[in-house]
């Protein structure tokens, strides 16, 4: 995605009223300058849940959430920030400014305006389709009557989904786009149309087909697939084919989708799991008959990165309902170690051969689809039951071969808690022991590993640090955040390597210290929301801005600055005494280089009756 321009963020912020964005969500009731109502986050009967308007931010008491608009919009939307950013800027009717760097869009090799022409266009014909389902002629009432009775839908499911219908004639969508000031040469990259003699625009390649729009994350309309019906023109010596899907283009690659993500999103929560159908038909019905989470791959196998989509919106886990044949549980296994690799939680539930969801929920209703749900079986179950049908009889050779299948898969397994937990399901599962599962896992993975880094030598996380040396961050961090004056003298009186920047906090202090020294002033809130980098920086800022301080107590925060600022500077001067102390046992007595080290080591500890002030 191309990078938003300077400002922009905080230029969204200032343009939209917080109730607003937040009303829709939680009913809110006037409480003094605020708002107050039940949290969006966790049940409760008391209210907690308080929006100030007025300094842009939120706070719930109940669940320790605080955030802006943006946040808020993540936190509810399951969206990334730069997702929240053009939601809201969409919602509020905000244009979107992108960098006119170079080099920030230069991993995506297309402008943001074409991206956003695009987006426009797939907008308006989608409606234009809509408006084609809905007119009196013979072609309509035919798809009408296709929908109705053949698939056996309702026109509301229709108007949820905005299903529309091409017309036969294929010049009069591009007439109709042309009308609304597209080019031709707009008309051509989105797809819709194929390309001519000379490169030129040729007709659309969905006439007389049902449209079915498919949607990113945040809703907009990116694509088309489109069913044969039986006014669908041949192909000329060619048999035209069930469905035709958009090629890719700048705003659709069907490996970072999943049809119905963008509703699918809005009811997922940490107790509810994902729906993983093959058919976009499959989640419409699924849908309509109340099983909200359905979610299916655009027409190719399932990748990573679409696992990583469902990962994001951080759900129990995926259900994965596939076809019952031989390539449908084939396929299932490969999914396997793809659901490990982004940690998710799988389970896999076989639909009987020759059936789909949208079958079962035809004739038996949403009874018939639980009754497969509940028959699903975890991940490591799953593998086993098709690498030994019979378990009882199992030989020590195929308990082996299907340890290794799944080590392979283990080995991406993140999480050391869950990749113990997955081994001792598969120690249960097989009748062996796990401290003899754990043992081969661990001869597989020192195998697998490059001869200069043993299996468990991974480095270290690089949030990963005691507590002990994340308060002093933690709290100077929110001093600089709650006080601009002693934010100045803090900058001029801190050396930034005695800062931990392991820690959000300390690479937080960091970057803002610097930007201060930079500029010779302190900075704004604003200015330093534009600092932040990560998620987890912004979620932090949030929840440090959102402190109360005692500011009735005399000189608070200038004791509490100071306290910060010498045990970082004692910090600093332990870990520069351990390194001189290790060199000094591993020279040689009476060397010149054993009397310099002994001369540094006098000097760190005279230094500590020293420590820098605030003045």
């Amino acid at each position: 995605m191309p990078k938003l321009a300077d400002g922009f963020a905080a230029e969204l912020k200032d343009r939209i009223d917080l109730y607003e964005v937040i009303s829709p969500y939680v009913q809110l009731k006037k409480s003094g300058s605020s708002w107050v109502g039940l949290s969006p986050f966790s049940q409760e009967k008391t209210p907690s849940f308080y929006v100030h308007p007025d300094k842009g931010f939120f706070k719930c008491f109940s669940s320790g959430e605080g955030g802006d608009a943006i946040s808020f919009i993540q936190r509810m939307e399951n969206l990334e920030f730069p997702e929240a950013l053009e939601f809201l800027a969409q919602r509020f009717n905000v244009p979107i400014r992108y960098s006119s760097d170079q080099n920030a869009s230069a991993g995506s090799g297309v402008s943001r305006s074409l991206r956003g022409q695009l987006h426009d266009l797939h907008e308006f014909a989608s409606d234009w389709f809509v408006e084609r389902l809905l007119e009196k002629s013979e072609e309509a009432q035919a798809t009408r009557e296709y929908w109705m009775e053949d698939r056996r839908f309702s026109m509301d499911t229709a108007a949820e989904f905005a299903i529309g219908y091409c017309p036969v004639d294929p010049r009069n969508l591009a007439t109709f786009l042309s009308s609304k000031n597209f080019s031709d040469s707009l008309l051509l990259k989105s797809g819709i149309f194929r390309e001519g003699k000379a490169g030129r625009r040729g007709n659309c390649i969905f006439s007389g087909r049902l449209m079915i729009p498919i949607r990113d994350k945040i809703g907009r309309v990116c694509a088309f697939t489109a069913r044969k019906l039986d006014q669908t023109p041949e192909w000329n010596d060619r048999k035209s084919p069930k469905y035709v899907n958009s090629p890719e283009t700048a705003i659709f690659e069907k490996g970072n989708l999943l049809f119905n993500l963008h509703l699918a999103n809005k009811n997922i929560s940490e107790d509810s799991e994902f729906l993983l159908v093959e058919g976009q038909l499959d989640a419409i019905r699924c849908w309509s008959e109340g099983f909200f989470t359905a979610v299916a791959p655009q027409g190719t196998a399932f990748t990573q990165n679409q696992a990583s989509l469902l990962y994001r919106s951080r759900p129990k886990g995926v259900v994965c309902l596939l076809d019952g044949d031989e390539a449908g549980q084939k396929a299932a296994l490969s999914y396997v170690s793809i659901f490990l690799k982004a940690g998710l939680e799988a389970r896999f539930a076989a639909l009987p051969k020759g059936t789909d969801p949208d079958q079962i929920l035809q004739k038996e209703g949403s009874a018939g689809l639980d009754k497969v749900l509940k028959q699903a079986k975890p991940m490591i179950e799953f593998v086993i039951s098709k690498k030994i049908p019979t378990l009882k009889n199992a030989s020590p050779k195929q308990k082996a071969s299907s340890c290794e299948w799944l080590f392979s898969s283990l080995t991406e397994v993140d999480s050391r808690v869950a990749r113990e937990a997955y081994l001792e399901q598969l120690g249960s599962l097989l009748s062996v022991s796990s401290d003899a599962i754990r043992e081969d896992f661990k001869k597989f993975r020192k195998n697998r590993s490059p001869a200069y880094r043993a299996p468990d030598d991974k480095p270290k996380n690089e949030d990963q640090s005691s507590d002990r040396l994340t308060i002093v961050e933690d709290d100077l961090l929110s001093i600089v955040l709650h006080d601009d004056r002693l934010a100045s003298l803090l900058a001029n009186a801190l050396d930034l390597s005695w800062v931990d920047s392991r820690t959000v906090s300390g690479r937080m202090l960091s970057k803002i210290l610097s930007e201060i020294l930079a500029e010779g002033a302190s900075l704004t809130r604003s200015q330093i929301e534009e600092l932040l980098e990560t998620d987890a920086e912004r979620s932090n800022y949030h929840r440090l801005v959102t402190q109360n301080f005692n500011w009735n107590e005399p000189d608070l925060v200038l004791r509490l600055g100071r306290q910060c600022l010498s045990v970082l500077f004692l910090r600093h001067l332990k870990c520069e005494e351990d390194k001189v102390l290790a060199q000094l046992e591993s020279d040689e007595p009476g060397s010149s280089k054993m009397q310099a080290l002994s001369s540094r080591l006098r000097s760190l500890r005279k230094q500590r009756s020293c420590p820098p002030q605030l003045i």
